[in-house]
């Protein structure tokens, strides 16, 4: 009467384990994609502190006084370091890059505070069309004028 019972109890229970397999290997890619997410914010933060920093150098070198075309000459070269940078460099490390980054801003307010925004796109893990972005502000001790440097 119990003939193939112990077979079947033993479907059972790898059909149990091949569930719960799935779920930790559902997990362990979840954990992989919050990593790589939170790697790109970091870049993306780090990207946006040095534009920062090339505001206040840059207000350094214009001697206290910073104008619109001073914010954009930044704004340019910051873009153009952080959206270009390839291969390896003599000593055959990588630079830190951000490659979905598909846009970076600054906009200055009547208010001293310049508002650096970064966009980028997790191409592995985001919908078609999505972006993350990261927003960071500096506030400068100078008005920012319309007059040419």
């Amino acid at each position: 009467m119990q003939t193939g019972f112990s077979l079947i109890e033993a479907l059972v229970a790898l059909l149990v384990l091949s569930v719960g397999l799935l779920g930790l290997a559902g997990l362990q890619l979840l954990g992989m994609q919050s990593s790589h997410s939170a790697y790109q914010r970091t870049v993306a933060s780090v990207i946006a502190a040095d534009a920062g920093e090339r505001l206040w150098i840059k207000l350094a070198e214009e001697g206290g006084e910073l104008t619109q075309a001073d914010v954009q000459a930044v704004r340019d070269d910051w873009r153009d370091h952080w959206q270009h940078q390839a291969g390896a460099d003599a000593d055959g490390n990588y630079p830190v890059s951000l490659p979905g980054m598909s846009d970076a801003s600054i906009t200055c307010d009547n208010d001293n505070v310049c508002l650096i925004s970064v966009r980028w796109s997790e191409g592995r893990f985001d919908e078609p069309g999505d972006e993350s972005q990261f927003e960071y502000r500096v506030r400068l001790p100078v008005d920012i004028t319309n007059g040419s440097s």
